[in-house]
């Protein structure tokens, strides 16, 4: 049986087709009828008629009989499905008009499930780190590449809040699938140091311009973001250990 939402001889000529015309196509379909249309393709009745009782319908979508009964009737009546007695049984096939609806839904989950937010939203409680930060920040390696980078230099130290549930963790996860913007490991003094990655972002309410660090070699798991700034961010915000932050990271 071919893939309920994929079957190759009815998306494949979805190319080039209009995508605001599909949204439009959605709009004139009560959604509640749309599982349907989409377990009578998994039927393959948009390649022929199948026959299908009321039963087997309800049982497959999860329904009474009645509403799957009553679904039926609408879809024909909207022109979405034509009906033929075949034996006992009623055989069911979507219309070119059904079809097209099947692509618009198979066309906008397309789109949803392959966009890409252009911001992450994170909210925390600012704490006192290990006070590394200023040390590593302050390093000639890194500071002339956050200079480039960023377009800043650095106030010497991060700010480090710790997400506030597990959601925001995972979110944080998350972020290490963006790019961001590199910043190289090097050498120094026969010591090495690891590399990171910086990601633009506005913290607070005044959304102060920052950048989220996402390093390669670090204490901390994620549950807590470490972020640098061109100011010092807990002054200039008026922060203490304990203060619920918001921090809107750029990903686009």
């Amino acid at each position: 049986m071919r893939c309920a939402l994929h079957p190759p001889d009815l998306y494949h000529r979805e190319e080039g087709r209009d995508q605001s015309r599909r949204g439009k196509s959605l709009d004139k379909i009560k959604p509640v009828l749309i599982p349907t249309l989409v377990e009578l393709v998994k039927l393959e009745a948009h390649l022929s008629f199948v026959p299908l009782s009321t039963e087997e319908l309800a049982e497959k979508t999860g329904q009474s009989q009645q509403s799957a009964s009553q679904h039926l009737r609408q879809l024909e009546s909207f022109g979405y499905i034509e009906r033929r007695r075949s034996g006992p049984k009623t055989a069911v096939k979507l219309t070119e008009a059904g079809r097209d609806i099947v692509r618009a839904y198979y066309s906008s989950l397309k789109v949803a499930l392959e966009s890409k937010p252009k911001e992450m939203r994170f909210a925390g409680k600012v704490f006192k780190g290990l006070g590394e930060g200023a040390y590593y920040i302050g390093l000639e390696g890194y500071r002339k590449q956050f200079a480039k980078v960023l377009g800043f230099d650095p106030y010497p130290g991060t700010l480090n809040i710790r997400l506030e549930d597990s959601i925001q963790t995972e979110q944080k996860k998350q972020l290490r699938a963006f790019d961001g913007q590199r910043i190289d490991g090097f050498q120094s003094q026969g010591r090495t140091y690891g590399g990171a990655r910086c990601y633009k972002a506005t913290v607070g309410a005044k959304k102060l311009p920052a950048s989220v660090l996402v390093i390669d070699r670090t204490h901390y798991d994620d549950s807590v973001m470490e972020i640098i700034a061109p100011q010092y961010l807990r002054g200039a915000l008026g922060l203490k250990d304990g203060d619920k932050i918001v921090v809107n990271v750029s990903v686009t």
